[in-house]
């Protein structure tokens, strides 16, 4: 798999079992209408010029997360995967679909307030911890004429590390 499309590595990591059926042809293998659209649109990436892919199939099967992942996927598809976008300053998926991943300091808050009970972590809070570099938040993903921007991953793995950092101290406090 190592030869992989990019497009293709992220459907086999979303459906694991698309990918045995396509690597094994196992008629064993039952997969839903949703499944059979990233099962069909596998085949089409695979080889463009065969197999046609029907759009009608995102239509009548997929709703909610899987059609927007649905289309994620094929712009990823022609973007980085083929050569037919490439005299584009910034993509669509670029400039639309990734500001998505990223949450500013006020989203970062609500995020915190909202994961840890009990919590008050103000945006005002947030932007003086990043001003003074006191290690006490994540470093920024990405700062945008100075102003910091962080990937949802990047929170949620701050908001794990606080519940323990929170725990531990809480469990200290209890042994003195």
């Amino acid at each position: 798999m190592s030869n992989e499309l990019m497009s293709i590595k992220i459907i086999y990591e979303r459906f694991p079992h698309i990918q045995n059926k396509i690597e094994t042809n196992d008629h064993q293998i039952v997969l839903t209408n949703q499944d059979m659209v990233f099962y069909q649109m596998v085949q089409f990436f695979k080889a463009p010029k065969q197999i046609p892919f029907n759009l009608n199939m995102i239509y009548d099967h997929l709703r909610d997360q899987d059609l927007l992942f649905a289309i994620e996927v094929i712009i990823l598809f022609f973007q980085q995967d083929t050569t037919l976008v490439w005299a584009v300053d910034q993509t669509y998926y670029d400039q639309h679909l990734l500001r998505d991943q990223f949450v500013g300091q006020y989203k970062f808050s609500k995020m915190v307030e909202e994961a840890i009970e009990g919590m008050k972590f103000k945006p005002s809070m947030i932007h003086t911890y990043w001003r003074r570099k006191t290690d006490r938040i994540p470093n920024a993903d990405l700062i945008i004429d100075g102003t910091p921007y962080w990937k949802r991953s990047t929170v949620a793995c701050f908001i794990e590390k606080e519940k323990e950092r929170r725990e531990n101290k809480r469990r200290e406090n209890l042994g003195k």
